[in-house]
């Protein structure tokens, strides 16, 4: 499973049946919405109908930098948390409880990592999102100057 999946799983439940695939009616919906972005007016490939899309990178590097904060702020708090687990496991250690809490620190710590790198890999997308836009933007840019120079 993708990353992408994985989050839309998480974000929309609903579309799923128990056995993970998409319900009939979300794979409807999926080619929907891809033919409403079509447009089918001749718009060059933009899917708005010739209309220019305008991105704006200082909002996901905002969008990536707040994410990578919330990322170690995540992972602070996990440690934090797995080092007072570790602390009461070790003063309980002849106690029955003991393997509650071996068992509740391992599975802790998992989704603790699990946690950390989705945070890590959605803020690299915006990052590289925001850097495949701006390079088309400054190559865009170097063309329609050397288009200009051409017309002088």
């Amino acid at each position: 499973m993708t990353y992408d999946q994985d989050w839309d799983r998480r974000l929309n439940p609903f579309r799923y049946n128990a056995d993970g695939q998409l319900t009939d009616a979300a794979k409807r919906q999926n080619v929907t919405m891809e033919l409403n972005s079509a447009e089918g007016k001749g718009g060059g490939g933009t899917g708005h109908g010739g209309r220019q899309t305008s991105v704006h990178t200082a909002v996901l590097t905002r969008a990536a930098n707040s994410l990578e904060q919330l990322r170690s702020d995540t992972d602070k708090v996990d440690m934090n948390a797995l080092s007072d687990t570790d602390a009461a496991w070790s003063a309980l250690d002849s106690w029955q409880v003991a393997n509650g809490l071996d068992r509740m620190h391992k599975r802790w710590a998992a989704e603790a990592s699990n946690l950390s790198k989705m945070l890590s890999e959605a803020t690299m997308k915006l990052h590289n999102t925001t850097t495949s836009y701006a390079n088309t933007d400054d190559a865009e840019k170097s063309r329609m100057d050397s288009l200009d120079g051409r017309r002088s």
